[in-house]
């Protein structure tokens, strides 16, 4: 895609270098040209700095709404209860009764998988107890005295769903279920989840036993920068060999949406008789992360299809963007003693971001130190700071694109020469 020209910009002269139109954004369905504007005129003068601009550093300022039309109308949701948000700020696109507590089935087991990764060895074994066999499960398949990796029943847990995993897990984590319990609601406190309550580590209806659809959001927004668990969420299909069986068992994800939608990449389903169908999902498209959540939806169906449209809803709200590419000239400058050769300064590296709707972005370009001769290929020289609603979200050093010599006598005589050669010939 071609890089967006910020045309309202205006060069800026400092010294005897001019400033480069700057180009901060990525183009969207290729409406921008990927062309630099023209540059300011330049001093003649035969100083040997650029100054640095100090507090008169140019700025500019770019709302995304500039950049292309955003699909905004939100689905119509029927579900009870229902989140989007964007997974790496937060930030709440779309909600209905987010904060209206619920029982939230096995979607639970998101809080017992982070305890167990944060506290836990994946390769440790755990025995599994005579009341973690007896959990109640769809398809018992959990004998007493099993020896199993934490690994193997964290997988049980996210892609299965297995309720007696939870509790062999709890046991093996905390010695027991009670105190398992107590530390999933000590996490819930220190991240935050006021209106999370836990009474188990399965999601099995129980009084007191409750979450938020904005809750689980925040769970998971969290639970997903482990690399582990996202890994094991994403898995569409497990296959476990158990000593004394007499065929490995094959899981499948409950999530529905991993087959049925490529970029859907977790999180954890839930069903019980009180909670209803719940989900939550991630999807990821581009660089855009979101998380949707639903709570209490009577209808398997209803629940997928409008999780999905929850999903593709806040992912049409981002674009990924290139607010800045490698190797942009944002300034030039004149050697001195030099025929036709200029020095600019490019962007070192590349500056890439998530930009909601209506964020606007600010560019500021400020030379640091001055510009003296020898320059070395790659010496950095100023910067290019970025920041969205007035919070920094990067910034890419300027560096000179070629090495200069410093001035010498010899090159001052044959300087003059060609002067005098393009006067006579004139």
């Amino acid at each position: 895609m071609p890089h967006a020209i910020l045309a309202a910009m205006k060069p800026l002269t400092i010294g005897w270098g001019r400033l480069y139109p700057f180009v901060a954004f990525l183009a969207l369905l290729a409406v921008m040209a990927s062309v630099l504007a023209g540059v300011a005129q330049g001093s003649t003068t035969t100083s040997t700095a650029l100054e640095p601009a100090g507090r008169e550093a140019t700025s500019f300022t770019v709302r995304a709404g500039d950049l292309g039309d955003f699909p905004g109308v939100a689905p119509s949701i029927q579900s009870p209860s229902a989140i989007v948000v964007n997974t790496g700020t937060g930030r709440v696109l779309y909600e209905k009764n987010a904060e209206k507590r619920r029982p939230m089935a096995s979607t639970t087991k998101i809080m017992t998988a982070v305890l167990v990764l944060e506290q836990m060895d994946l390769a440790a074994s755990v025995s599994v107890s005579e009341k973690a066999a007896a959990t109640i499960e769809t398809k018992p398949w959990l004998k007493a005295g099993d020896e199993l990796t934490v690994e193997e029943l964290l997988y049980s847990l996210l892609v299965h769903s297995a309720n007696s995993a939870a509790v062999a897990l709890a046991e093996g984590c905390s010695g027991d279920v009670e105190t398992f319990v107590a530390e999933m609601n000590a996490k819930a406190a220190e991240l935050g989840l006021q209106d999370t309550s836990f009474m188990n580590p399965n999601g099995l209806d129980k009084q007191g036993h409750y979450s938020t659809a904005a809750d689980l959001a925040t769970l998971a927004r969290y639970a997903m920068q482990n690399r582990v668990f996202r890994t094991m969420v994403a898995t569409k299909e497990y296959t476990l060999a158990l000593p004394g069986r007499d065929a490995p068992l094959v899981f499948e994800n409950t999530n529905k949406l991993l087959g049925r939608v490529d970029w859907v990449d977790g999180v954890k389903t839930g069903l019980t008789p009180k909670a209803d169908q719940c989900l939550v999902a991630s999807g990821t498209k581009d660089g855009v992360s979101v998380i949707s959540v639903i709570l209490g939806q009577p209808s398997s169906n209803v629940c997928w299809e409008e999780s999905q449209a929850l999903l593709e809803y806040g992912l049409s709200q981002y674009r990924h963007v290139t607010l800045i590419g490698k190797g942009v000239p944002v300034a030039e400058a004149t050697i001195p003693y030099r025929l036709d050769e200029r020095l600019r300064l490019i962007t070192a590296n590349a500056a890439e971001m998530e930009l909601y709707k209506e964020d606007s972005v600010t560019a500021t370009v400020a030379f640091d130190e001055a510009l003296v001769l020898p320059v070395t290929a790659g010496e950095p020289f100023g910067t290019v700071t970025l920041s969205v609603e007035g919070d920094q979200v990067g910034s890419v050093d300027l560096v000179a694109d070629r090495s200069f010599d410093k001035t010498t006598l010899g090159t001052k005589i044959v300087y003059y020469f060609h002067r005098l050669g393009r006067w006579i010939g004139g």
